[in-house]
């Protein structure tokens, strides 16, 4: 089968779709055909090396996918023809990712693809909805009623947690520093837009939201963008921070973390059991079924334009990069 396959020492110049002998696979796992695979930040990582206790080459990236069950699992639980996604939040096997024509994968992480979705809406949304789902709900205690701020909102995970806490029935402020952005944004259901280099941003969010303060922050950003956040909470507010494309430290002020009794909370999910995953899957795909949205795609390759794929993510990015990788 044909694989973007990263081979030693690694990194990009080692990595290029090739022809890989197909594994056996375990009576517990489902051998998928992989229609279309949703890239993100940390596949990147992964190839460059830089994903703290990532795969040892030979290994292919992708935790997203889409695709129909060629062989059921030994428990039944899948047929042969089942249109799937996969839910690989919780695997610590990096090894055998999804950017691939075939793939061997629990039969545990595997749901149902949603109703009238297609196949690249479908591999666009598992990882970075339920991140943003742990980050808002489970996490972030968000309720109906409250207020939640995304920084990095046109990526993956912060358009997703814009889309989710405006389902939610949550004020949902936005930040972007792209004008046009800022206006797809509204359109995907922000209430309020702002630059992060707005002059007196948070007198101006706190105006826009008529409150002294915001309940969640989804902080995608990191670096000194983390210290603003904290800024931004009213008291007892939450920061879920789930991603560091600015910077892996920050200053943030301890008296504003104290006074304000405000917590910050890292988001991984792979903290999930797969019924954990399963359990708030469904919740996700409820509730964007009954708001009537879907997963935005910003472009799609197919699987021998990878690398074309991978650079487009690395660059200017409204929502997903999916790669087709059969029809």
């Amino acid at each position: 089968m044909r694989a973007l396959l990263t081979t030693a020492p690694g990194g990009w110049p080692n990595t290029s779709i090739s022809n890989v002998e197909s594994r056996l696979g375990q009576p517990n796992q489902v051998l998928v055909k992989v229609t279309a695979v949703g890239l993100n930040p940390a596949d990147n990582f992964q190839i460059e090396g830089r994903y703290p206790g990532g795969p040892k080459p030979p290994f292919i990236v992708g935790r997203d996918a889409c695709g129909v069950v060629l062989k059921g699992d030994a428990g039944g639980q899948w047929k042969p023809g089942d249109a799937v996604i996969a839910l690989q939040s919780t695997t610590t096997d990096l090894e055998h990712g999804t950017l691939c024509e075939e793939q061997w994968i629990a039969a545990e992480n595997l749901a149902r693809k949603p109703t009238g979705w297609s196949d690249l809406e479908a591999a666009a949304a598992p990882l970075v909805y339920q991140t943003a789902w742990k980050a808002l709900v489970d996490v972030g205690g968000l309720q109906p009623g409250q207020t939640v701020v995304v920084t990095g909102a046109s990526g993956g995970v912060g358009l997703a947690s814009v889309q989710l806490a405006r389902a939610y029935g949550a004020t949902v402020v936005a930040l972007s520093r792209s004008t046009e952005k800022q206006n797809r944004l509204r359109t995907a259901g922000a209430h309020h837009v702002f630059s992060p280099e707005t002059d007196h941003l948070k007198d101006k969010i706190f105006d826009a939201v008529k409150a002294k303060g915001v309940d969640v922050v989804v902080e995608t950003v990191g670096g000194p963008i983390l210290a603003t956040s904290l800024h931004l909470l009213g008291v007892h507010g939450r920061i879920s921070v789930v991603g560091v494309l600015a910077g892996v430290e920050s200053n943030i002020s301890i008296p504003a973390l104290m006074f304000k009794r405000a917590s910050i909370h890292g988001v991984l999910v792979t903290d999930d059991v797969p019924a954990k995953s399963q359990a708030a899957w469904t919740q996700i795909v409820e509730l964007m079924t009954t708001a009537e949205i879907r997963p935005i795609v910003d472009a799609h390759f197919p699987l021998e334009k990878s690398s074309d794929a991978f650079e487009k993510l690395r660059g200017n990015v409204f929502g997903k990069v999916v790669v087709q990788v059969s029809n």
